[in-house]
């Protein structure tokens, strides 16, 4: 089953994970350990340590975004080309496939941003309608 609202939010939260992984691997090559000799106590992490579970965990739940967001892009990109209006295909292929942003797709496809509005309207609701046991709101 593909939920585009859910879709629209993996998008927005796989942009965010991935500008958050490249600073913490940014901040993770930065970091370098000090070495006092001294005992740690229990819960003290180094900032080596901190880092590197940090990085970790982004990695990870980016990995579920893009795994959860590959096997409905996978579903929904037929289905989009089953649509009979170019700039229907054109601006969910962008906005779903790609996982542009609504800013960037009138210029990539010579619309308005109203007309970019109104084809990605006019494709949700025929996908709907033609495929209502894949593709829900």
């Amino acid at each position: 089953m593909v939920n585009l609202s859910r879709m629209r939010t993996l998008i927005g939260y796989e942009r965010r994970l991935k500008l958050r992984y490249m600073k913490k691997l940014s901040d993770a090559t930065k970091i370098t350990a000090q070495l006092t000799g001294m005992p740690r106590g229990s819960g003290n992490h180094s900032q080596v340590e901190s880092g590197a579970i940090e990085l970790a965990e982004v990695e990870e739940a980016y990995k579920e975004v893009f795994e959860e967001l590959g096997h409905m892009r996978a579903e929904l990109g037929p289905l989009i080309d089953t649509l009979d209006n170019d700039d229907d295909r054109g601006v969910l292929r962008l906005r779903y496939i790609a996982g542009w942003d609504l800013q960037q797709i009138p210029g990539a496809v010579c619309l308005s941003e109203r007309a970019m509005f109104y084809h990605l309207a006019s494709g949700e609701r025929k996908l709907m309608r033609s495929h209502p046991e894949i593709v829900c709101k």
